[in-house]
């Protein structure tokens, strides 16, 4: 039984159909029914019934797919650990999502221009996925909102981005670049995953101020949560950092202010290499009139 032979059975698992699963895979059909048959045969067991000319997993076949799930996954880290180790990049800079995509080409591209012999790799995800390829030594420095989970590391703060109440151009409050709390009442509002703990703060506010909101959209891409925004009478929030477009207008509430510190983290020993040193004092030095 190969890795390969597991990503077929997978694909089976999932389409419940040999013929979807090779039409997905790119492969033939009798390569499918080969690679299930094989496993099926070495180890003496039954990964379907066959009834109808319909696939029913077994219990084997569950408990075989929640393996190979694993071990894919496990397989998938290990080729990244090693692509990562290459030399052909000296610096394996994790980022999550939420950090400005702007902010973070500017760093790379100035960096990469200032070090000429610096090459850096950058992996875009959630905080979580970034502290485990940290902690995995995947990547070697991260940025990251927020400081908890991370009590193992080197952790420095380098930027507070200030987050906005945003609307459109044509709401009815778009002339106020400063909210009363009751100007918010019944308003209806868009979320995004990323904004977990910004949403968080604001709604614990808006219950002490006895200000309620209609929570119409809950989205997880950035963009269409912009889009909604844009094109109607739906408020978000949103980092300062995050968007320059004329067609969203921010608001501060007053007496009342959200931020996201985002901050630097590194192995004590990952520091002692001059290039992530450096990497992190330019990084510093950048933001410093931020």
């Amino acid at each position: 039984m190969t890795i390969r032979d597991l990503e077929i059975f997978i694909e089976v698992v999932k389409t419940k159909n040999m013929s979807n699963a090779a039409k997905n895979l790119e492969i033939s059909q009798p390569t499918v029914s080969h690679a299930i048959s094989q496993i099926e045969n070495e180890y003496n067991v039954r990964l379907f019934d066959r009834v109808s000319k319909k696939l029913y997993i077994t219990d084997v076949g569950l408990r075989l797919y929640d393996f190979a799930l694993n071990i894919l996954e496990q397989f998938e880290n290990t080729l990244i650990f090693l692509q990562s180790s290459s030399t052909a990049h000296n610096i394996n800079l994790g980022v999550s999502s939420n950090f400005s995509s702007q902010f973070l080409l500017e760093i790379v591209d100035e960096y990469e221009k200032k070090e000429n012999d610096v090459s850096i790799r950058v992996y875009v995800d959630s905080r979580e996925k970034i502290i485990e390829k940290l902690n995995a030594g995947i990547v070697n420095l991260a940025i990251i909102d927020g400081d908890s989970g991370v009590e193992n590391n080197l952790v420095e703060p380098f930027f507070k981005d200030e987050i906005f109440i945003i609307s459109s151009k044509d709401s009815e409050i778009k002339d106020k670049k400063v909210l009363e709390p009751d100007d918010l009442k019944n308003k209806k509002f868009v979320f995004g995953d990323l904004d977990s703990v910004s949403k968080k703060i604001l709604l614990g506010y808006l219950r002490e101020k006895n200000i309620p909101i209609d929570l119409k959209f809950i989205c997880q891409n950035k963009d269409m949560v912009l889009n909604i925004v844009k094109n109607s009478d739906v408020l978000s929030i949103g980092a300062n950092s995050s968007f320059n477009d004329d067609n969203i207008i921010k608001h501060r509430i007053l007496n009342f202010s959200m931020s996201r510190t985002y901050y630097l983290v590194y192995h004590s020993d990952s520091f002692l290499k001059n290039n992530l040193k450096n990497f992190v004092n330019f990084i510093k030095y950048k933001f410093k009139t931020k």
